[in-house]
């Protein structure tokens, strides 16, 4: 598949060639007329019974080249997994298949925190094996240093080494366990909860002593308008 790259004055374009004899479908209908969140806006032109694709980049940086300095943290794997899964949903109300995205790291791009894939209507893909491939390429890259992340990328890869594996159910178990750590209640140590509780007597002591002046105080008024306080009630 050659890949060709275009600048003009407005855009720029990355431009993988199709197969020749390739014709305007549904696939490429949907595509050309209808801006799909999470996938990258599409033309196709033919030059000499050849399909050309051209996908508007401007403005995204491909994910290979965004982590060639830069190694990948936690929230940079979950986001881009996240935002697959949910353009393979979209993809599914206009009919299209998510068998088409192309998961190479140089057709995933990337701008203000959000992830845009690269539907590619020539061919079909087994989603599962190029997403294990996804997944080498995040333990080649992530920073060791992010202990969470290392275990995401690694937990991930292995997962996918399973047959038949899915990826949404991979994901809601990550889910799961980041919920079952969130509702861990902590344990307060002992000499904190006495002095908790020494704070919580000192506060109920200060209110009591601040309304019972109050309390006085509103009586010796009453006294003083009707010639009577609490003690002629």
């Amino acid at each position: 598949m050659k890949t060709y790259y275009k600048n003009d004055l407005k855009r720029a374009y990355m431009i993988l060639e199709g197969e020749i004899g390739d014709r305007e479908d549904y696939q490429m209908i949907m595509l050309k007329e209808n801006e799909i969140p999470g996938i990258l806006n599409m033309d196709v032109h033919y030059v000499d019974n050849l399909s050309q694709y051209y996908y508007d980049i401007s403005g995204k940086t491909s994910f290979k080249t965004l982590h060639e300095k830069i190694n990948l943290t936690l929230d940079d794997m979950q986001r881009l997994v996240n935002d697959l899964l949910h353009a393979i949903q979209i993809l599914k109300k206009y009919m299209l298949d998510g068998k088409c995205i192309l998961l190479e790291p140089e057709y995933i791009f990337c701008e203000k925190e959000r992830y845009y894939f690269c539907y590619y209507p020539s061919c079909s893909f087994d989603i599962r094996k190029e997403f294990h491939r996804l997944t080498e390429f995040f333990v080649r890259e992530v920073n060791y240093k992010d202990e969470e992340g290392v275990h995401f990328a690694y937990t991930l890869h292995k997962a996918t080494m399973e047959e038949n594996y899915s990826i949404e159910e991979i994901m809601k178990q990550f889910v799961s366990e980041e919920k079952e750590e969130i509702e861990e209640i902590p344990i307060v140590p002992y000499t904190e909860r006495i002095e908790s509780m020494a704070l919580e007597e000192s506060m109920i002591e200060e209110r009591d002593s601040m309304w019972d002046s109050v309390r006085k105080f509103l009586e010796r008024s009453k006294k003083r308008k009707w010639g009577y306080g609490s003690e002629d009630l």
